[in-house]
């Protein structure tokens, strides 16, 4: 992206505030116009200093992230909403894109993965890494709410092939799949586009699905009731 984009940030642990405030300066087009103890202290500051995208944590005292969000939602509706949070099971990423957020990160996530998600919810309105889209997924696949369709449904899997979806379904990056089934990275790359070819699809979320649909999985990416 060419245009600076503005960011307002609102976490109550300063060290991580601060840490997050120098994280974003450094990206490429990214300046952070301020930051906040809490929601309460955002929303006060946004008359004077809108920015485009505001970053929250999810639990801070006085207004926490999703209240924060409902009332940003209200009063700003262009200014975009990406909450932080070091939880990641589907109820809180549910809860806070119910409450009007573009997206959901972990505090856990690489430097890369935040700039990603900025970079994403400026440009397409929303983000979506491939854990949360999974979890999300994965539920609304149990219950009967989502039927993707595949160019072919009679696909037939090597053992490898068939160990690699497992892992990948259990959130194993490729350089963990290399790892875990002593192969190169290179090799684990190079085993799951060609899973993706042959199931047609463009990622992993695509491989779980499918893997989903034809009852693949033995121990799947799984939530609490």
């Amino acid at each position: 992206m060419t245009q600076e984009i503005t960011i307002a940030i609102a976490d109550d642990q300063s060290i991580f505030r601060q840490g997050l405030v120098n994280l974003v300066n450094g990206f490429e087009n990214i300046r952070v116009l301020f930051s906040s103890e809490n929601g309460k202290e955002l929303l006060e500051q946004l008359p004077a200093n809108t920015p485009d995208l505001v970053l929250l944590d999810f639990r801070m005292p006085e207004l926490n992230g999703l209240e924060t969000t409902r009332l940003v939602r209200e009063q700003y509706p262009n200014i975009r909403v990406l909450i932080l949070s070091m939880y990641d099971d589907h109820e809180f990423v549910e809860s806070a894109i119910a409450s009007g957020a573009n997206g959901y990160l972990s505090k856990d996530d690489e430097p890369e993965e935040i700039a990603k998600a900025i970079y994403s919810t400026m440009e397409i309105g929303y983000y979506m890494n491939d854990r949360t889209s999974k979890m999300l997924i994965t539920k609304m696949m149990k219950e009967g709410a989502m039927k993707p369709v595949f160019p072919s449904d009679n696909v037939e899997f090597t053992e490898m092939e068939m160990q690699i979806i497992q892992l990948i379904s259990q959130e194993y990056t490729t350089l963990e799949i290399a790892a875990k089934l002593h192969r190169s990275k290179r090799t684990i790359e190079g085993i799951r586009t060609f899973i993706m070819q042959k199931i047609g699809c463009r990622n992993a979320v695509g491989v779980v699905l499918y893997a989903l649909k034809h009852d693949l999985i033995t121990n799947p990416l799984t939530y609490e009731e």
